[in-house]
């Protein structure tokens, strides 16, 4: 166990205290920056409605304002003007989320993610996005209100996504930009699941190749032994993903894809990446596909939601299911089908936890291990209500260091730091909500419903 002593607990104390005390002043500086910088949008706005009715003559009246700032602030006159831009979408957009942050309740990623999240949705709907997520993003770290806001924003669309994705799959290529050097970079736009499904299977076989190049075969203890002349694999995990990706394009042949004659599972069914995708049940019904009855996602845990018939052609392609069984209000994991062994409490924890539970961190469940909250070897008892998932940084954190962490019922843990500050990390939120039969804003998740049960003593 690595311990502090006194002297140092005192002085990170004094540290934290102080990252805690400024993090508001910080808020309300930036803020103001931001609110002085929408005013030089506002009178490049206002100089240039003045100016011949030409593209060029416009864009030098927002060069020249850019450039002014951009030289007592020691920038780029181009980055001056992208920040420009992008104060005067945070000012008229989303005064909710600025306020939020001048208050120093969120902070500037928090408000970064609002405006990306919120730039899905068109300028008139803006405003309910705006106050939603600025209360979404309180007491939350970046990494995980990310996901919540973007299923807020697929919420508030007036299209659905399934409509969306179909456009937007139109939109599907593959470029070459020159680089520097004799190197090129290629890119790929391509739907999240399959981009993410191939950057999984990259990292995946670049990590076999790495345990497996210097371990010796049955019978020797030189894996060189016989070619003494053999240099050592000294890739990096990035070149070796790089390396796969073009053995992957260069070697396979595009006859062997099943769609040629639509027989086969086609581009999905021929994913073999480890990819934890949550479908509720109406998405697999088609009950979503209706404009009138948006109103569930399927959601690619770690990243982002996925269109419906996705989901529905990923569900159709597996031959078991696990169905889970779900608080009708609150959403919180109950059950499964199955739960007499170790392995079903598994799927019931990676759908409950989806990710680290470590404040902050959304490394993915199928990623992580199962960690005794109350250590195995000290009596802790092997039940949902004494395990949740830590990936191995966290897991080492809570291990070696004086780090501790304990279960209030519910999925919901205290973590404890060094200096004794109390972190409270929730469940993520459910991605289905259910509305009352007559309409009406959702019921309140803390009340009605069967009451919590009471944490029992590990």
């Amino acid at each position: 166990m690595i311990e502090f002593s006194e002297e140092d607990l005192a002085e990170l104390d004094e540290v934290a205290q102080y990252a805690e005390t400024m993090t508001p002043a910080l808020g309300a500086m930036e803020v103001g920056n931001v609110r002085n910088q929408a005013r030089a949008g506002a009178i490049a706005e206002r100089v240039s409605r003045r100016q011949a009715a030409s593209v060029r003559s416009q864009e030098m009246v927002y060069r020249s304002v850019a450039a002014e700032l951009a030289g007592v602030t020691f920038t780029t006159d181009r980055s001056m003007q992208a920040q420009i831009t992008q104060a005067v979408e945070w000012v008229e957009c989303y005064p909710a989320t600025l306020a939020a942050w001048e208050a120093g309740r969120i902070t500037r990623g928090h408000a970064t993610a609002v405006l990306r999240c919120g730039t899905a949705l068109p300028r008139d709907g803006r405003a309910e996005f705006d106050a939603a997520a600025a209360e979404l993003c309180v007491g939350q770290s970046v990494g995980r209100v990310k996901d919540r806001l973007e299923h807020l924003a697929q919420e508030l669309h007036p299209r659905t996504l399934a409509e969306r994705h179909a456009k937007a799959r139109e939109e599907r290529r593959v470029s070459v930009t020159p680089l520097r050097d004799g190197m090129s970079e290629l890119v790929a736009t391509l739907p999240t699941l399959l981009a993410e499904g191939i950057s999984d299977r990259l990292t995946e076989q670049a990590s076999s190749i790495i345990d497996a190049r210097n371990t010796p075969a049955p019978g020797e203890t030189d894996p060189d032994a016989d070619d003494a002349e053999a240099e050592p694999d000294c890739r990096t995990r990035d070149q070796i993903r790089a390396d796969i990706l073009c053995d992957m394009l260069l070697t396979g042949s595009p006859l062997a894809d099943p769609t040629i004659d639509g027989d086969g599972n086609g581009t999905l069914g021929m994913i073999r990446a480890k990819v934890q995708v949550v479908v509720p049940a109406l998405t697999l019904l088609g009950k979503d596909d209706d404009p009138e009855n948006d109103t569930t996602t399927a959601d690619l845990v770690g990243s982002s939601p996925i269109d419906p018939a996705t989901a529905r052609a990923l569900a159709g392609a597996i031959t078991t299911w696990e169905r889970l069984v779900v608080h009708p209000v609150s959403g919180q994991v109950l059950f499964t089908d199955s739960y007499r062994r170790t392995a079903s409490m598994a799927r019931l924890l990676r759908a409950r936890d989806r990710h680290c539970r470590f404040p902050g961190c959304r490394r993915p469940a199928i990623r992580c291990e199962l960690d005794h909250t109350f250590d195995f070897a000290l009596g802790g008892r092997t039940d949902v209500r004494n395990l949740c998932h830590l990936c191995q940084r966290h897991h080492s954190m809570k291990q070696f260091t004086s780090w501790g962490v304990r279960q209030l019922g519910d999925g919901v843990l205290e973590w404890t730091s060094p200096t004794g500050r109390v972190y409270i990390d929730h469940p993520p939120a459910p991605l289905v909500r259910f509305m009352p039969s007559g309409g009406g804003a959702p019921p309140d998740v803390g009340s009605g419903g069967a009451p919590p049960p009471e944490p029992a003593p590990f």
